[in-house]
């Protein structure tokens, strides 16, 4: 019996498996006024994911915010008590806090606010940022809790927020006064583009590197630090139609930070036909993974202008000492906090036409001193 020459056909398989990072992209469809926020609108929601699965990320704005929010608050708005901006008796205190995460994750924040029967503002909420969409010129917003759903829902508009006399309030036609009884004030950090962009824009990639770090662990120590292998067919050299199709498969089953260290079974009609599996030598396997989550993490925090040390995260093989910390306080405080606190100052004082509606008493430190307060 002849014997027949046994043929090895290798396929390389694709090399990644892509992960779907929204572009910040606006997009404007024809025939509506609102502008979509990113690819397929959810451009905020990709932000917010973020902010609440990445560790680093979320040390710098949970932390910042607490710089933000300040030692206390100052504020009197129509007739409530002391400190109270609305019906609902949130504070002085939660608004603001709710105003600074929404900035520090998606680069501004929005406002809502409620007139009395005369015109004059009375009552302020803040306004998830996530939740809005707007027409280019910022001058009508649109609020749902589910554009990543398109279709299954309607939102509610309003328009955007601006002063109004007393007099020319009382020239308004009722249903010009209904339209402008709740309104939206947006405040952002650009004016070329629609809506805010992240002052860490630059590391979202970096971001989504560390939650990925994190998946591939966690999915490592359920399958019980089983490491990735080789696979080897050795049943015969399909046809180019079959070997895409496997390929296909076997990316889809196994590749990405979800299925670290997976083992696949194979079911075989004779140990010939067995699928054989190799482990790869791959050199400094831990090292280039500590070396990467270094890196993302060094690259968000300077995308913020931040230093680790601020936040709970010591800088290796440094020593940081007290004077050096409250130094590193003192320039985050000027460049980063205090803008932020004056834009959510400024908010309160343009919506209630009066200098000095809300202050904000600087957060301390100790033998700390000589801040003023923000108003």
């Amino acid at each position: 019996m002849e014997n027949k020459k046994v043929q090895v056909s290798f396929l390389a398989l694709d090399p990644y498996k892509e992960i779907a990072i929204p572009s910040p992209k606006e997009v404007e469809l024809k025939g509506k006024d609102m502008v979509q926020w990113g690819t397929g609108n959810k451009y905020p929601e990709f932000l917010w994911e973020l902010y609440n699965t990445v560790p680093s990320l979320r040390s710098i704005v949970s932390g910042t915010v607490d710089f933000i929010v300040g030692d206390s608050q100052t504020i009197q708005v129509g007739g409530f008590a002391p400190g109270i901006v609305n019906t609902k008796g949130q504070t002085a205190r939660s608004l603001i806090e709710f105003a600074a995460v929404d900035n520090m994750v998606f680069g501004g924040f929005a406002l809502q606010v409620i007139r009395n029967a005369a015109g004059e503002p009375l009552e302020v909420y803040p306004c998830p940022l996530r939740y809005l969409r707007a027409n280019k010129e910022c001058t009508v917003f649109y609020y749902s809790e589910k554009w990543a759903k398109p279709g299954t829902h309607k939102s509610i508009v309003y328009p955007a927020y601006m002063p109004i006399s007393p007099e020319r309030w009382a020239q308004l036609t009722p249903e010009e006064r209904n339209r402008h009884a709740t309104s939206i004030l947006l405040v952002k950090n650009t004016y070329t583009q629609t809506y805010p962009c992240p002052v860490y824009q630059a590391a979202v990639n970096d971001c989504e590197v560390e939650r990925q770090i994190s998946v591939f662990h966690l999915t490592s120590i359920q399958n019980g630090f089983v490491s990735s292998m080789v696979i080897n067919f050795n049943n015969g050299v399909p046809d180019d139609e079959t070997k895409a199709e496997i390929e296909k498969d076997v990316n889809e089953k196994f590749a990405g930070a979800a299925n670290g260290g997976r083992i696949m079974l194979s079911f075989n009609t004779d140990k010939t036909n067995a699928v054989t599996f190799t482990e790869p030598k791959v050199d400094n396997f831990g090292e280039r993974y500590t070396n990467l989550s270094k890196h993302t993490r060094q690259q968000i925090f300077t995308a913020f202008r931040a230093n680790p040390n601020l936040f709970g995260i010591p800088t290796e093989n440094l020593g940081f000492s007290q004077e050096e910390y409250e130094s590193a306080f003192r320039l985050y405080n000027r460049t980063v906090v205090r803008p932020i606190q004056q834009k959510i100052c400024d908010a309160m004082d343009y919506i209630f036409g009066k200098p000095g509606t809300l202050t904000i008493a600087p957060f301390s430190l100790a033998e700390t001193s000589g801040e003023q307060n923000v108003n």
